[in-house]
């Protein structure tokens, strides 16, 4: 063989080389994250008042919460910027189908919105608490499962899912809104409440020393989740979940959850020493 036949082979088995691995990374990869990279731009949903999870600061413009710093995480982890766009919870999936948004952090799976759009694994396990009145000693789930014990939870959520389900002999407060629920608690016509807890660090901030927050044994979760655009393979829901679980396995998503209650005036310190995220 002479040098130029020689030549020509390298060449031509480089080339090979090259497109066996775009073909991989492609496979791998799939359009949405194909997009985002020739874009240059990570877009997620963002939306004000819902601390820890988003917060505006209104002097700056400057977004905050700790499924923010997930996201900013995620661009560094791609090498694009991040962009946010403003949406609600109850928009989030048109802005996935409509092409506005990447992802959303944050956004609960159920059967009708696994239909268009792809969740990742657990971004966190929200754990059920329960806030009661200072005398009502309670550490099991089972002692709040009598007639006797008034139990509040706003209609139609996961905490009133959950307490149909787990507390079936309770004398259950069902009330339209989180609010109506915590004036429940306060004016005696509940004995205790149920939400997940990064709502109820926050109202039990808010309440002051007036209730017990509690976490009751055993301890049940709901997984919080992202959404992302659908790939035909479901190849960016795959990407995007390989990163999340080395996040979750390294502790940084605990501590940017931990973090976040700052934002809400929250004293990690003062948390329950068994509640996990």
């Amino acid at each position: 063989m002479n040098r130029r036949d020689f030549n020509k082979r390298l060449l031509l088995a480089g080339s090979v080389a090259l497109l066996s691995r775009d073909i991989v990374r492609a496979a791998t990869e799939g359009p949405t994250l194909e997009a985002i990279r020739a874009r240059g731009a990570l877009r997620i949903g963002v939306f004000s008042g819902t601390e820890p999870y988003y917060h505006k600061d209104l002097a700056t413009g400057e977004w905050g919460g700790f499924c923010v710093s997930l996201a900013k995480d995620f661009a560094e982890h791609l090498g694009v910027k991040l962009e946010m766009v403003e949406t609600t919870w109850g928009n989030a999936v048109l802005d996935l189908q409509g092409n506005k948004i990447d992802m959303m952090f944050g956004l609960s799976k159920n059967p009708e919105r696994a239909k268009v759009v792809d969740f990742t694994g657990a971004m966190l396990d929200n754990t059920f608490t329960i806030l009661t009145r200072k005398d009502l000693a309670v550490t099991k789930w089972d002692e709040l499962n009598k007639p006797d014990v008034r139990v509040a939870v706003d209609l139609g959520s996961t905490h009133d899912m959950f307490a149909r389900k787990n507390l079936p002999d309770c004398t259950l407060v069902a009330l339209k809104s989180a609010d109506e629920v915590i004036l429940a608690l306060q004016s005696g016509r509940a004995d205790a409440l149920i939400q997940v807890a990064l709502l109820s660090v926050v109202t039990s901030k808010n309440l002051g020393d007036k209730f017990n927050l509690v976490v009751p044994q055993p301890q049940s979760s709901q997984p919080t989740t992202i959404g992302v655009r659908r790939d035909p393979n479901g190849e960016f829901r795959d990407f995007v979940d390989n990163w999340l679980q080395t996040r979750r396995h390294e502790g940084k998503v605990n501590e940017w959850i931990l973090d976040s209650l700052a934002l809400v005036g929250v004293d990690r310190a003062k948390l329950p020493p068994t509640l996990k995220f």
